[in-house]
């Protein structure tokens, strides 16, 4: 991994990072219907942000995730990277982190479903102050 470079123009974050693409996410209060948690990983967003994304309209197969790398939104949120930290396993909303936490309420601690049981609960009080349309 190497060095995140960020600038802020107006309502805009230009991430980019070597050997990773360049990004532009807009700046928004709110997250817009359709749009959901990128999981890019905390280490390549600045500190305070919340990267969304959506599906691209045109996929290489059924089933595809190709995202719209033209229409990236950030929302600044406390506990950004707790959150970041929690999607790891897949559960991108508030009720999918709630749906997983409660399918899983029997693990065993030290398991790996245990501590994203654990970084979930940690995030949701973050994730619950997000705004979505």
């Amino acid at each position: 991994m190497g060095e995140l470079h960020v600038v802020f123009q107006e309502n805009k974050i230009i991430v980019s990072e070597a050997g990773y693409p360049t990004y532009t996410f807009q700046i928004v209060d709110s997250v817009p219907p359709g749009y959901t948690i990128w999981n890019i990983g905390r280490h390549h967003m600045p500190e305070g942000y919340v990267p969304f994304c959506r599906l691209s309209g045109n996929q290489p197969f059924p089933g595809g995730r190709n995202i719209d790398v033209d229409a990236l939104f950030a929302v600044k949120a406390a506990g950004s990277y707790e959150i970041l930290d929690a999607i790891g396993y897949g559960p991108e909303t508030v009720e999918e982190m709630e749906a997983y936490i409660k399918k899983h309420k029997a693990a065993k601690p030290g398991s790996c479903v245990f501590a994203e049981v654990q970084r979930m609960k940690k995030a949701l009080p973050f994730l619950r102050k997000i705004k979505w349309r």
